[in-house]
């Protein structure tokens, strides 16, 4: 479940970073309420649920089996805690100041979750290429993506 629940975020992610794209040139505070919305908002909220209600088949998932999840649930409500505020910087009328500092803020969690992984693919034996494109490669580029428009908010 925690794979489809992982899909899922990264569509919605996909989805939200085209139509910024889509919208950057002509309606640029649009672009940034999207990606908001969506790469934290609905990302975030979807990485809790696999995180907490998941976290098995996440952490096996993952290949981080282990008989004490709190630092999935740690994981979980710090994505919780992103979504919510990606939501309510997307939706309300706060401008995009704070939008950009909210896509800014998760965009270095997840450069440093890529980094995490990245070290554990280095370590581990076997090697997975999926880690490496999935949890590295992926999200480096999704964080990559997320600081173009942190930064064009923010200069907005």
């Amino acid at each position: 479940m925690a794979s489809i629940v992982g899909i899922l975020g990264m569509l919605v992610g996909t989805i939200g970073l085209f139509l910024g794209f889509f919208f950057l040139a002509t309606a640029p505070d649009t672009s940034f309420a999207i990606v908001t919305v969506t790469t934290v908002g609905i990302v975030g909220i979807l990485a809790f649920v696999r995180h907490v209600f998941f976290f098995r088949s996440d952490a096996e998932r993952l290949g981080w089996q282990t008989d004490r999840p709190d630092w999935m649930f740690e994981v979980g409500f710090a994505n919780l805690a992103f979504g919510a505020m990606g939501l309510v910087a997307g939706l309300g009328s706060f401008g995009t100041k704070v939008q950009a500092v909210v896509i800014l803020g998760y965009a270095l969690y997840l450069f440093q979750a890529a980094m995490l992984h990245f070290y554990r693919y280095l370590t581990d034996v076997p090697r997975s290429p999926a880690r490496l494109w999935r949890s590295v490669f992926a999200a480096l580029l999704f964080a990559g993506m997320m600081t173009f428009f942190g930064v064009r908010a923010w200069l907005a």
